[in-house]
């Protein structure tokens, strides 16, 4: 009896939060939660000339369609930051950074929900951000930002 009251505490107590489609796409800015395991895979590149340091990989599968979607750091995130020499963001965030900013973070669960090209549209335009949960320093995580490539087939 006890444990059925303690689990019905802990249900109605947990403050549970779920980001539909549209919330996010009013958001400027986008973290996304990146945990490595055989589904979320980071690979850490050589320095090479067109400044690409890391891809950040998720693998699922949808409608027994695999699926999968990038996120590659660079040392400037695109043409025109190139051109004003605006790099690439990385920043070490205290925990109360993320719970703050809580209702702006998406994971994997987020992505299997909803349809690549809809996510696609969703992340055009958007300042995103790796939170790398792996890398923590002095009790910080690591956050990246980063550009999403979405392979999408427009015909469908």
């Amino acid at each position: 009896m006890k444990n059925n009251i303690s689990l019905l505490l802990l249900f109605f107590t947990t403050n549970v939060y779920c980001q539909d489609i549209s919330y996010i796409k009013t958001l400027d800015t986008i973290f996304v939660s990146f945990k490595e395991d055989s589904f979320q895979i980071k690979t850490v590149l050589p320095a090479n000339s067109k400044g690409f340091q890391r891809w950040y990989v998720f693998y699922f599968e949808k409608n027994n369609k695999k699926e999968n979607l990038y996120f590659w750091v660079s040392e400037y995130p695109g043409y025109r930051r190139r051109e004003m020499n605006n790099k690439s963001d990385i920043r070490l965030v205290k925990n109360s950074f993320l719970k703050k900013h809580k209702n702006q973070i998406v994971g994997i669960d987020f992505f299997k929900n909803y349809d690549i090209c809809a996510l696609r549209d969703v992340f055009f335009n958007k300042v995103v951000y790796i939170i790398d949960t792996v890398e923590r320093k002095k009790r910080k995580t690591t956050l990246y930002e980063v550009n999403p490539s979405f392979s999408c087939d427009p015909i469908e």
